[in-house]
């Protein structure tokens, strides 16, 4: 399997002070945070919705209060790049990578009522969202971004770098599909190599491109949580974190492997 749902003790020591900090005020957690992080990996890996969340997992409304503030304070993300350092640092590599690559996959919203879903992806016909990972060399999502449908790919990923690469002073490189041409400009700011991979001319249908298998085989593991068949949130918020709580799951279950 591929996922961490019910964590071992070995896996929650990795990321337990960033959801459990140390020193913590206010009243005593009533539901361990332990348990609300394997409820979380659960609801992301089964689709489950908050009020079938399994009665082990303690009240579904003391869990979802807890997951609106971890979605706020963005632990998720903290917790995603903390793991893919240290299986990084298992495979004798540096924590922080050099090299990241960069894709996007445009996915059907499936929400009812009000939501940021737009339509957009090839020919403009999708309703729902895009969802932008970055990845480094061993398939390892570094950072999430999710938009509605209509931006460009280009435009997302240009947003995730900015806002990501002062956290990662060590990369030297970008690697994307010919829809990141437009990130030249970024690149050459911030004296970075962009390398633009493209199948060999003459070729047709789907062409592996090294290494850009490795972020499709990414997509394909985080889409094996069924919460992300469609895009079922309300905001870019919602949708960014419940990618870093499958991301997480990947990433603890890498880190253990």
């Amino acid at each position: 399997m591929s996922f961490a749902i019910a964590l071992t003790d070995e896996q929650w020591e990795l990321v337990a002070d960033l959801f459990d900090p140390p020193g913590r005020r206010g009243a005593p957690a009533q539901i361990p945070r332990r348990a609300m992080v394997e409820a979380l990996l659960f609801l992301a890996r089964t689709g489950c919705q908050w009020r079938y969340l399994p009665e082990r997992y303690g009240t579904w409304t003391a869990v979802w209060a807890q997951w609106r503030r971890w979605r706020a304070n963005g632990v998720w993300a903290a917790a995603t790049a903390r793991l893919a350092a240290i299986v990084r640092l298992l495979h004798d590599r540096e924590a922080l990578p050099s090299m990241v690559m960069v894709d996007a996959q445009t996915v059907k919203g499936g929400r009812y009522g009000p939501t940021f879903h737009e339509a957009g992806g090839r020919g403009g016909r999708t309703i729902g969202t895009e969802r932008t990972i970055l990845v480094e060399i061993l398939g390892l999502p570094v950072a999430a971004r999710v938009d509605s449908a209509r931006p460009h790919d280009v435009v997302a990923a240009r947003e995730l770098l900015r806002d990501l690469l002062p956290d990662l002073p060590s990369v030297r490189a970008i690697v994307g599909g010919r829809a990141y041409r437009g990130l030249s400009a970024l690149a050459e700011r911030k004296h970075l190599a962009l390398d633009v991979k493209a199948p060999l001319p003459g070729t047709s249908g789907f062409v592996p491109i090294r290494p850009l298998v490795t972020i499709e085989h990414a997509f394909a593991q985080l889409g094996r949580w069924r919460r992300f068949a469609r895009c079922y949130e309300g905001t870019e918020a919602s949708a960014r974190a419940w990618l870093e709580v499958a991301s997480v799951g990947y990433l603890a279950w890498r880190a253990a492997a």
